[in-house]
C-alpha cells in the first residue's frame, strides 16, 4: 500500500464522520460553577464588589450581593478568589475554591464573604434625670444639648474598637453647677457592628441652706 493511501485512510474517517474531524479532538472539561454572595453585615447585600482570580476580574456582584461565575480547572483543583469591596469597606481574607463536581447538576456551591463597613454607627441616647438644658460635648465641642426633660441623642460614626467619651457639662449654666455630681463622663467602645447605647446620668440638686444669725448684744427698743 502506497504512502499517499495511507495518508488518505483518516481524511476517509473524517470525511466518512457525522462530525468531521471535530469528534477526533478532545472537548475541554464543563466549567465549574459556583456563587459568591457578599454582604457588609448579616442581610445586606454588596453590589458592584469585584471577584478576583490573582489581578484578573472574573466578575462582580449584583443588586442582591452575588456573583455567578463559572471556572475551569482539573477536579480537585483549588482556586484562591479575592474581593474588592467598594469604597468605604474592607476587602476580605481570599477564600480557597475547590474545584469538584456534585450530583445535583443544577446546584451552585455557595461562598460567603463580607466586605464589613470601615466605620460604625453608634447611637447613644442620653437620659439626665434633674439635667435639663444641659450641654453634651464631645472633644471639648458642644454636639448636642438635653431638652427640657433631660433627653437628647447623638449619633458618631467611628472604626470598630475605638473609644470615645461623652461629657454632660453640667458647669457650663447656672442651673447646672447646682448638680451634683459635676461634668460626669461616659466612655463608649464601638464595636464591629451598629447599634443604640445609652447614657444614663441621674443627679442630685445641691439646695442652698439660709441660716438666720442671731443678733450680738442687747436689742435696742424703741419706746417713743
Amino acid at each position: 500500500m502506497s504512502k499517499l493511501h495511507h495518508r488518505a485512510i483518516p481524511l476517509a474517517l473524517c470525511l466518512g464522520s457525522a462530525f468531521g474531524c471535530d469528534s477526533l479532538v478532545e472537548k475541554p472539561p464543563d466549567p465549574y460553577p459556583i456563587v459568591i454572595v457578599v454582604e457588609s453585615d448579616p442581610g445586606k447585600p454588596i453590589e458592584a464588589a469585584g471577584i478576583l482570580v490573582g489581578t484578573h476580574q472574573v466578575g462582580a456582584t449584583d443588586e442582591t450581593g452575588k456573583a455567578h461565575l463559572k471556572l475551569r480547572g482539573d477536579e480537585g483543583e483549588s482556586i484562591s478568589l479575592s474581593v474588592k469591596c467598594p469604597e468605604g469597606h474592607q476587602n476580605p481574607k481570599p477564600v480557597a475554591v475547590t474545584l469538584r463536581r456534585i450530583a445535583d447538576p443544577n446546584a451552585r456551591p455557595e461562598y460567603r464573604l463580607s466586605c464589613a463597613p470601615q466605620t460604625r454607627t453608634i447611637a447613644v441616647a442620653i437620659r439626665a434625670e434633674e439635667g435639663p438644658n444641659l450641654p453634651v460635648v464631645f472633644l471639648g465641642r458642644e454636639i448636642a444639648r438635653t431638652d427640657a426633660s433631660g433627653a437628647a441623642h447623638v449619633s458618631m460614626q467611628m472604626r470598630p474598637d475605638e473609644t470615645f467619651q461623652l461629657m454632660l457639662k453640667t458647669s457650663e449654666t447656672e442651673a447646672g453647677r447646682s448638680l451634683r455630681p459635676q461634668d460626669p463622663v461616659a466612655t463608649f467602645r464601638v464595636k464591629n457592628h451598629d447599634e443604640v447605647v445609652t447614657f444614663n446620668q441621674e443627679f442630685k440638686v445641691e439646695r442652698r441652706t439660709i441660716r438666720w444669725s442671731r443678733p450680738k448684744g442687747p436689742t435696742r427698743i424703741d419706746t417713743r
